[in-house]
């Protein structure tokens, strides 16, 4: 990342495993027909305010989007946290996300469980 990015970003963000995987779900800004794109990729870092999408699909920005992060791969459906957030940032590797709601108790679970591996 580069350091424009994080001077403006008030909550830090961490670099997680390289199997932390989230989908997105957004409103599609550019159908008339209310379709919902479904974006996938890998997590490249995450916080308690916001994440770093790595995907090579292409992002509206901004938007609203439903967030399913799966921090075990579809093996444990204990591992998977939702939130609620919009797309703040798009670069040539994938898009910047803050959360507008994330329980944050889940999310420290999932996090201590893959640490505890």
């Amino acid at each position: 990342m580069n350091f424009e990015a994080r001077r403006y970003r008030k909550n830090t963000r961490t670099t997680v495993w390289p199997d932390i995987r989230a989908t997105l779900k957004i409103l599609d800004p550019y159908s008339d027909k209310r379709k919902v794109l479904t974006i996938q990729g890998r997590v490249n870092d995450l916080g308690g305010a916001g994440m770093f999408l790595l995907t090579g699909q292409m992002v509206p920005i901004p938007a609203k989007a439903d967030i399913t992060i799966d921090f075990d791969s579809g093996n444990s459906p204990d591992l998977v946290i939702t939130a609620k957030g919009e797309t703040v940032r798009r670069t040539s590797q994938g898009v910047g996300l803050r959360f507008s709601s994330i329980d944050m108790s889940a999310l420290q679970r999932c996090i201590l469980a893959r640490m505890n591996r």
